[in-house]
């Protein structure tokens, strides 16, 4: 793997992964905007202006967008998180001419109709509704909520029912204009893809784009953050994530963090999936996840278990947390972890869909694009102390649980072991 990059005179970013001997072509138009860059009233915005952009251009109708990507034999969605926003296609590399102009004409021309923007709030507050009905979407956010209190990376990328019903054109328009202009716009692609041919292409294709710097954020860290978060819900099972802050994106210390969180809870053969799991039996799923992110990041373990269950699944996860602190790993279990990272990462990379997403969010969060093989040697280079000593500085601090479950505030306070 051999990255390409370019950057237009107008700043918009090109970079291309060659894949030799695949006939598609994975293409991503990434925004450098998303939930942690909305003011208050603009809750949900973002994600809400990611549907508007298939609802028509003053050439083209909704219909005409879908169906013409249907006539390509593509595939064409689009997702939005807390820091970026990525309309993506994927298509028969002959198709790619194609597909791009539609792509450009999206995110450069839509009108964001009143006609259109009525019916597609509905169709996103029946999404919210649909999240508010899974409890396991609902911990994530009532997570973030109370670990990032003060932080607009706290907010729920969906937004609210009462924000995303009152949006109209105007909200659209002022957003648009703000955001969506050349500095931030990231266009990624891999496989069967000729950089050259495609720097052409989009100095055609986006050159009357509204110009503008990339926007640039303000990096603060965490504030104060609660201990414990509880929603009551009339549900069978309760619904558990311990964490705490975490490295921010680009730390050179992402790798060892990455094989401690494996350790932990990556894998059947993890700690805590030993643990809760097989010695136990007290839960279907547990695993850690990370969330790295401008300016800082969050750590967490997730479990889902009866709700009786909640303190001893907490304990454990407590004393597994605290193990990994004190004692560390050893070299048997560090060079299982990495190889089986490195084998995962080797194994995805086989499609040209992951490939552009890690192209094209690596260079949106300003990341450094590392080969396969680059990646392999960092982690690799991992030791039993580096593994140790970000173990102390992460697993050490105060978590933040958060509980959905149907017990109230007290008994779970109670059950985790804090004091109101």
């Amino acid at each position: 793997m051999a990255y390409r990059k370019t950057v237009l005179e107008n700043g918009i970013t090109i970079v291309t992964d060659l894949m030799q001997g695949v006939r598609s072509v994975s293409l991503g138009l990434w925004f450098n905007v998303g939930s942690r860059d909305e003011r208050a009233d603009q809750a949900g915005l973002t994600h809400f202006m990611e549907h508007m952009m298939f609802k028509g251009t003053p050439t083209r109708t909704a219909f005409d967008i879908s169906s013409q990507f249907d006539a390509l034999g593509a595939e064409l969605n689009a997702f939005t998180s807390r820091e970026y926003t990525c309309y993506y296609a994927r298509v028969v590399d002959e198709k790619l001419d194609a597909a791009l102009p539609i792509l450009a004409d999206m995110v450069i021309n839509s009108e964001f109709s009143n006609e259109t923007i009525e019916p597609e709030r509905e169709v996103v507050i029946e999404e919210i509704a649909r999240a508010e009905d899974q409890p396991d979407d609902v911990v994530y956010d009532l997570f973030f909520a109370n670990i990032l209190p003060d932080h607009p990376l706290g907010l729920p990328v969906l937004g609210t029912r009462d924000h995303v019903s009152g949006y109209q054109q105007e909200n659209c328009l002022e957003f648009h204009r703000e955001h969506y202009v050349s500095g931030n716009l990231t266009v990624a692609a891999a496989g069967n893809v000729d950089h050259d041919h495609l720097v052409d292409l989009c100095k055609s294709l986006f050159a009357d784009m509204p110009q503008g710097p990339k926007a640039v954020r303000d990096l603060e860290g965490f504030g104060d953050r609660a201990r414990l978060a509880v929603q009551t819900k009339d549900i069978e099972q309760a619904h558990i994530l311990y964490g705490m802050p975490f490295i921010p994106t680009n730390d050179p210390r992402r790798f060892a963090a990455s094989v401690m969180s494996n350790m932990l809870g990556g894998t059947m053969s993890s700690r805590l999936f030993q643990e809760v799991r097989e010695k136990n039996g007290l839960v279907y799923s547990v695993f850690t996840s990370q969330s790295l992110n401008q300016g800082l990041g969050t750590f967490a373990v997730y479990a889902g278990t009866r709700p009786e269950n909640i303190k001893r699944v907490i304990d454990i996860t407590r004393t597994e947390l605290a193990k990994m602190a004190q004692d560390g790993t050893d070299s048997e279990e560090l060079s299982k972890t990495v190889e089986g990272i490195c084998g995962q990462l080797l194994l995805g990379l086989e499609s040209s869909n992951s490939r552009m997403i890690r192209a094209g969010r690596g260079t949106t969060m300003g990341n450094e694009l590392l080969s396969p093989e680059e990646i392999v040697e960092r982690y690799r280079s991992v030791t039993c102390e580096d593994v140790k000593d970000i173990a102390q500085q992460i697993l050490t601090q105060e978590p933040t649980i958060a509980v959905v479950s149907p017990y109230d505030r007290e008994t779970v306070a109670e059950l985790a072991g804090i004091g109101e």
